[in-house]
């Protein structure tokens, strides 16, 4: 429970200490004067959202800090302070949480410096706050199956945990499963790409590395032929014309140089040189005429040379840049193919023991939810009773079971609880209940219920009571009262029939002194108490029968 709290610099709260009591202590003073405040503050200390303008004007920094006594929670606190290196008492906790104008808020818990994750995480063990637009878990459809498990015997919850262990490891073979098939689809895509790879340089072929440079010099010849044949044919006009002759011209430069050899040794020299010359050029001239034998165009060949060069050209592009380069692309495809493995017999196994998993989690499934239906049954009933308590006599409430499409974390059940407010009316999920009066009883029946069973020390109802009036309010009164027997309980209310049923009263007051405002907080004796009530019920001008009223509607309300 929540035995102190600590302001400072929050809000219009420039200081305040309050020690708070067991069973149910009522929070009341005029609007605007710090109720809800003090609340918010606790909503810090529970990991809520801050903000720069919670600081009090003029201050740089605000600091709140909580001082809590443990009793169900302290296995569990414990058990949280151990997982995230906290120090701690068996009774009590102490929170603190700083927040300033510049830099990061700061958290501590038993002065030590934490996370605002970990203080969430905590603060579900000690209080649980339920303000006037505050969807609580009760509302929210998706937890409504938690309320319904925690309200099971022990036993339930060990079979509830032998499943989520299964569940576990479905998940993880499922997820293997998911990527192995994945996986299996890149690499067959792989293989695909690899396969037609290696028939396209299969269908080419290839059998040497410069066959490229051959063709291309062939090509040139080929087609060049023309201008070839044109340009020896010329050539050898020249040379042997009879004439003009390259050959006649040739003989008669010989004859001459023979010649000056008569006119002495000197000129044997020269006139080998040019006999020399002369053979050679009659051995080109030869070796030219052989050559043109031995050329011939060939239109087929032509074709293939074409054809051929414009194949290895179109995979030198894909896969070279070279020829050599195709080479090697290729003795890579063949050797990848040739070490290619699909993964099968992994698939198949992993199969066979999802199929297992799936089988036993089944039977775990279908007993959580005969379990569940007894429970459900149970508490049906027992809801119906708080809110015929609270003047709802004539409301139905159902707890609906649906089948999920696979297995979840709770199961295969998903659960919505259903309520028709009136007569006549169908029943309808909670969160569709327009009426704020009708919320705030439902809200409350099922409070008084898991009360019971939810692990938290402390509860809040910030104005729970807003929307109703007269008998209602001092139903919810009574209810919280009851609450109150098993936990703290603090209301913020308007309502005098609530007031009344607190078995203490704290009066929140705001003052102005030298242009500043103030908020202070302090207990009602007993007559101060049957006072505030008595101005909730007449006004201010407080009579000795207003007094009287009060009086009676305390005794009235304590009484039954």
């Amino acid at each position: 429970m929540l035995v102190e709290l600590d302001i400072k610099n929050f809000a219009i709260i420039k200081s305040l200490k309050v020690r708070f009591q067991e069973k149910m202590t009522v929070i009341i003073g005029e609007t605007g004067a710090g109720k809800s405040i003090i609340i918010d503050a606790v909503s810090l200390l529970m990991g809520s959202r801050s903000q720069k303008e919670m600081i009090r004007s003029g201050e740089q920094k605000a600091v709140i800090t909580g001082l809590f006594v443990l009793d169900n929670q302290k296995e569990k606190i414990a058990e949280l302070c151990e997982k995230y290196g906290l120090p701690h008492d068996d009774d009590q906790l102490v929170i603190s949480r700083e927040l300033a104008i510049k830099g990061r808020n700061i958290v501590r818990i038993n002065g030590q410096l934490t996370t605002i994750n970990v203080l969430r995480e905590i603060g579900n063990y000690l209080v649980d706050i339920h303000g006037q637009h505050d969807q609580q878990i009760l509302m929210d459809q998706d937890r409504q199956i938690d309320l319904v498990d925690d309200y099971a015997p022990d036993s339930f919850k060990e079979e509830l945990s032998a499943y989520q262990e299964d569940y576990r490891h479905w998940q993880k073979l499922t997820n293997q499963l998911r990527h192995l098939r994945q996986d299996a689809q890149k690499l067959a895509q792989k293989q695909d790409i690899l396969q037609f790879q290696n028939d396209e340089l299969e269908s080419a072929n290839l059998e040497d590395p410069d066959e490229d440079e051959k063709l291309e010099e062939e090509y040139n010849e080929l087609n060049n032929y023309q201008k070839i044949a044109d340009t020896a044919n010329y050539f050898m006009q020249l040379y042997d014309d009879d004439e003009h002759g390259i050959a006649t011209l040739l003989g008669d430069a010989q004859n001459a140089a023979t010649d000056l050899t008569e006119f002495g040794s000197k000129f044997k020299d020269f006139a080998k040189t040019v006999d020399d010359g002369v053979y050679a050029l009659n051995d080109a001239r030869s070796e030219l005429s052989n050559l043109m034998d031995q050329m011939d165009f060939d239109e087929e060949r032509y074709q293939y040379v074409t054809n051929r060069m414009d194949t290895l050209n179109s995979l030198k592009k894909k896969y070279g840049p070279t020829l050599a380069d195709v080479f090697s692309f290729y003795a890579k495809v063949q050797k990848e193919l040739s070490q290619f493995e699909t993964g099968g017999l992994d698939e198949e196994k992993l199969q066979a023991e999802v199929a297992q998993v799936e089988e036993k989690m089944t039977k775990e499934a279908r007993q959580l939810h005969l379990i569940r239906e007894k429970v459900a049954h149970s508490l049906e009933e027992q809801i119906k009773q708080e809110l015929a308590d609270l003047y709802m006599e004539k409301a139905r409430f159902s707890i609906n079971f649906e089948e999920t499409k696979t297995f979840t974390a709770k199961g295969t059940d998903a659960i919505v609880f259903l309520i028709a407010p009136n007569p006549g009316e169908d029943l309808m999920p909670l969160v569709k209940i327009v009426s704020g009066g009708e919320q705030s009883r439902l809200i409350l029946a099922l409070k008084a219920i898991f009360s019971r069973v939810e692990p938290v020390g402390t509860m809040i109802f910030d104005e729970i009571d807003t929307g109703v009036s007269g008998r209602v309010s001092a139903a919810i009164g009574k209810k919280m009262h009851s609450i109150g027997r098993d936990k703290q309980v603090i209301a913020i209310t308007h309502s005098p029939q609530v007031a009344a049923a607190g078995d203490q009263l704290y009066l929140v007051a705001k003052q102005v002194k030298d242009g500043s405002t103030f908020t202070q907080i302090g207990p009602l004796s007993k007559e101060e108490t049957i006072t505030a009530i008595a101005q909730m019920m007449a006004g201010q001008d407080v009579t000795d029968a207003a007094k009287k009223n009060a009086a009676d509607l305390i005794k009235s309300i304590k009484d039954e």
